[in-house]
């Protein structure tokens, strides 16, 4: 797929109301797994930390298509200029 239409989509999501809400939603509910998990409870908390990293990755994918276009234009620019 284009690197810029990867871009496109991924700050469409990332700017996203809906989207972000969903997201927090998510995080706050596997946080609240943690707070309220008893202390013989590891597998619950080892689960809502998974998920917790899961939607993190989600976050850094769609940050990194974002930061691939702004660095293949610049580097395009820059090319360009010389």
């Amino acid at each position: 797929m284009d690197y810029k239409v990867r871009a496109s989509r991924s700050k469409a999501l990332m700017q996203n109301e809906h989207f972000q809400l969903i997201m927090k939603d998510l995080q706050n509910q596997q946080l609240e797994g943690f707070a309220n998990s008893s202390a013989d409870e590891m597998e619950k908390r080892e689960d809502a930390h998974a998920i917790l990293r899961a939607l993190k990755q989600i976050e850094y994918l769609l940050q990194a298509d974002i930061n691939a276009e702004i660095l293949i234009e610049k580097k395009d620019r820059h090319r360009h200029d010389d």
